[in-house]
């Protein structure tokens, strides 16, 4: 488009509640609006500096949170782009945009007039201060610090070029991610190979086949479609072929390969820490989280595997036996066998599986279920909107209002998997939530997106306990950004910190088995009939099966990590060597060459959570124990809700999170209560 007038970022928002005008946003307009954005915060940032008023909060501090609104918008319609809807012009056109963003964040951050700025009333008397503008102050010195503010005019521009190197290695590493999952089909034309699936996954084959244009049934790396076929595909020589397929991505040597990317990558942030001052890159990340250091990281990974690993041992043996029991003595369970044995040992003692309750989680209702518990905790409602405008016709959008009838915030939901769209799921936040020197308070734009099985001709969408489970934890993230109730966009949530972030989210889970809660929506879609009691106590039975096994995993992705992100010097060694020595004393199944998480761990890779995958299970130790409160007064308990929004959800970045825990909870987190969910008995000690 020539006319850059025309360029609808760049246009008076016309939308309701200045949501993002997504129907009239073309590639084409991307580059020009990054740009225009850049341009405009260099202006705000040249005000003030230029200003010769003694430094103080409002004029450095408070001016400095208030730019950057235009490109933050721009940013955000690219992020959600590249997450749902990628293709090759559009990783052509992020490409030179976050390579323009790396540079102007580094313009920023290594302004060096700005840093005086900031630096002169980070070190006046701040006495005056409210607790929200000191915690500002405290983070906005930090992160110019971690970001190059104080070294010399050399390592700046090291600095410079290992960033936007990383940028780009980063892109690529996700990009080959995308395109090798996409590309993958394993096409079923014989129906005798179908044997053991359930009708509802042969269903969503066909109907994947029948929009490919092709014949039969076609099965994809995509969770909806692979974890069922391994759980229950009778063709144990198929469940190989997809998990070969899926467990070796990005390690294949064609086009796709990310095992150079992924030591570029971890060598080019060694060097980013070193610069910085830091021996390793994780103790460069966790200087800056709850956690502290990476001795508390490992600490609780030690914890950890010492409480769960003999369970996680038993467990699989028993899973082992059985298989044996079913197909000869000799038999030799494999990756690929491991979660077929495993449902039909949950079926064997719990008589339950996933598809029993499919019938009863319809997305709609599950939807509603969510939403209701919501109301339930925190008097919220939500009324979709069909004339907000949205970058797919799959997206729905609902307004949240709050209990007296307060606008709160959008919500969009993208709930169905396709191609372009990365897989799994996730919350972002695409407009920040702050209050403007009038007093008005901007209420954020958030999203929930997951890849649930589609509806077919004869079926709705229904889910999969797990499946219910991702819903409610993202869904946390939401009601994170939804409650947001700062000053400064800078402190909003969810930006908090990182190994903080998943407690409004990992404590939604807990509603998963809750009888009280399933029997508020889940319906069985074609009778209307309440799961059958006997059926709900199954469900809390067979609630803890496999316990130690997936915290075992959990931990060895933490490991996995670490090991990369703890490495002193540069690693020249093979990547998936490298990996299973790093996670060897935690092996549950045999090792199968050419297999690894890592050149496809896009999480640690290209996410936020390299040095932080340990996040998960620190967070968790967080939730059980705030999950233990909620109990003691009711899973249901308005009070406790309450106390949770005002202390942890509404507050942001506002003070530190160990602050605002002991405020809501009277005290610090403790283990006991996650392995006690759990069901392990054995406690370790602190290492």
């Amino acid at each position: 488009m020539s006319n850059i007038d025309k360029n609808p970022f760049l246009e008076q928002l016309a939308t309701p509640f200045e949501a993002i005008p997504f129907d009239k946003i073309e590639l084409c307009h991307i580059l020009p609006a990054i740009k225009a954005g850049i341009e405009k915060e260099e202006a705000e940032i040249k005000a003030i500096t230029d200003n010769r008023e003694t430094p103080d909060f409002e004029n450095t501090i408070h001016a400095l949170d208030r730019t950057g609104n235009l490109l933050a918008m721009v940013t955000s319609a690219l992020n959600t782009y590249m997450n749902v809807r990628s293709d090759d012009e559009l990783q052509e056109i992020s490409e030179e945009a976050y390579s323009l963003l790396t540079e102007h964040g580094n313009n920023i951050t290594l302004n060096e007039e700005l840093f005086a700025r900031i630096k002169h009333v980070y070190e006046a008397d701040n006495s005056n201060l409210t607790t929200e503008q000191k915690r500002l102050l405290e983070i906005t010195y930090k992160s110019f610090e971690r970001n190059g503010a104080n070294l010399d005019a050399a390592q700046k521009e090291k600095y410079r070029e290992l960033t936007q190197n990383l940028n780009k290695l980063e892109l690529k590493f996700q990009e080959n991610t995308l395109k090798e999952t996409d590309a993958f089909a394993l096409h079923i034309t014989d129906a005798k190979e179908l044997d053991g699936l359930p009708e509802g996954i042969v269903e969503s084959a066909a109907l994947a086949a029948k929009e490919a244009g092709k014949e039969g049934w076609i099965f994809t790396l995509h969770r909806p479609s692979y974890v069922p076929f391994l759980c229950f595909s009778t063709q144990r020589e198929l469940r190989k072929k997809l998990y070969m397929a899926y467990s070796s991505l990005g390690a294949k040597g064609d086009q796709y390969d990310n095992r150079a990317l992924v030591v570029q990558i971890v060598n080019l942030r060694l060097q980013l820490a070193n610069l910085l001052g830091y021996s390793t890159y994780s103790e460069y990340i966790t200087s800056g989280r709850m956690a502290g250091n990476t001795d508390a990281v490992f600490s609780l990974l030690g914890r950890l595997s010492w409480s769960y690993l003999p369970t996680a041992r038993l467990e699989v043996d028993e899973i082992r036996e059985l298989a044996r029991e079913i197909e000869g003595r000799n038999f030799e369970m494999m990756p690929w066998d491991f979660f077929y044995y495993s449902e039909k040992l949950k079926q064997k003692k719990h008589n339950i599986n996933d598809e029993v309750l499919r019938p009863y989680l319809s997305l709609e209702q599950v939807f509603h279920g969510i939403t209701n518990l919501a109301t339930r905790l925190y008097g919220i409602t939500f009324r979709k909107n069909d004339e907000i405008p949205v970058y797919h016709p799959d997206v729905k959008v609902f307004e949240v209002y709050d209990y007296d009838g307060r606008f709160l915030s959008l919500l969009y939901c993208d709930f169905f998997p396709r191609k372009g769209k990365r897989s799994g799921a996730w919350m972002d936040s695409i407009k920040s939530q702050y209050k403007d020197c009038d007093g008005r308070d901007h209420r954020p734009h958030v999203t929930l997106t997951t890849n649930v099985t589609k509806p077919t001709e004869s079926k709705p969408a229904l889910l999969t306990m797990d499946e219910l489970n991702t819903m409610l934890h993202e869904f946390g993230h939401c009601l994170h950004g939804i409650f947001s109730d700062v000053t400064y966009k800078s402190l909003c949530s969810p930006d908090v910190l990182w190994d903080f972030v998943e407690l409004p989210s990992q404590i939604m889970e807990n509603f998963t088995t809750q009888k009280e809660f399933l029997n508020t929506f889940a319906f069985h879609y074609q009778t209307g009939d309440t799961i059958p009691e006997e059926l709900l106590t199954k469900i809390n039975e067979a609630r803890n099966f496999k316990a130690g096994y997936n915290c075992i995993r959990q931990v060895g992705l933490g490991l996995i990590d670490q090991a990369w992100h703890n490495i002193s010097k540069p690693f020249d060694g093979e990547v998936l060597t490298y990996e299973h020595n790093a996670t060897e004393a935690l092996a549950l199944l045999p090792k199968v060459d050419g297999t690894g998480i890592t050149p496809q761990f896009s999480h640690i890779m290209t996410g936020g959570y390299s040095a932080g995958y340990y996040s998960y299970k620190w967070a968790e130790m967080l939730d059980a124990d705030a999950f233990s409160l909620f109990k003691e007064n009711g899973i249901f308990s308005t009070k406790i809700a309450q106390s949770f929004r005002d202390n942890i959800l509404a507050r942001g970045n506002s003070e530190h999170p160990k602050i605002l825990y002991r405020k809501f909870r009277g005290g610090d987190p403790q283990l006991d209560a996650m392995l006690e969910r759990d069901g392990i008995e054995t406690i370790c000690p602190h290492l």
